[in-house]
């Protein structure tokens, strides 16, 4: 019996199957002008020279796996800990939805800005979010072309939440 047709298939199998689940919050490709300030488990952050927009990502999930993420660090006056914040809202964070499943954001708590989506990959779920100060001189524009960019550098979209 020729094995070498069965291994070969074990093989493609295996890879395929470790494609499709490796995706992480870390995993995305991101606009060399934002440089990596925190890299965990459940979410990304990056920040641009200025120190003044960035981006976020986050897995999606509904437990309270956001509750023992540090929350004493650096950047907790620009972004919640949770990302679930920013596609539900609340009375420090306005959200308006647009038709092509993305939403502008305004969080008043950390005074900042932006826009915010949620896009599948490797069969998980991740919220992404541009954002810059209301300090700043970036509008909601500058954010959507940036959002759009790293859709199509990551071949994602975003999908309904």
């Amino acid at each position: 019996m020729n094995i070498k047709p069965i291994i070969f298939l074990i093989a493609i199998g295996a890879l395929l199957v470790g494609s499709a689940y490796a995706a992480g919050v870390n995993d995305f490709k991101v606009d060399s002008k934002y440089s990596s300030e925190y890299q965990g488990q459940y979410y990304s952050f990056y920040l641009n020279k200025d120190k003044d927009a960035g981006i976020a990502i986050y897995k999606n999930v509904d437990d309270n796996v956001y509750d023992d993420v540090d929350n004493d660090d650096v950047n907790d006056h620009l972004i919640p800990d949770d990302g679930r914040e920013y596609i539900t809202g609340d009375d420090d964070l306005a959200i308006s939805k647009n038709a092509d499943n993305t939403a502008n954001f305004t969080d008043y708590g950390h005074a900042t800005h932006g826009d915010v989506e949620v896009v599948k990959s490797g069969g998980e779920e991740y919220i992404v979010v541009f954002f810059a100060k209301d300090s700043s001189k970036i509008k909601d524009s500058d954010l959507t072309s940036l959002l759009e960019q790293f859709n199509k550098d990551n071949n994602v979209e975003a999908v309904s939440f």
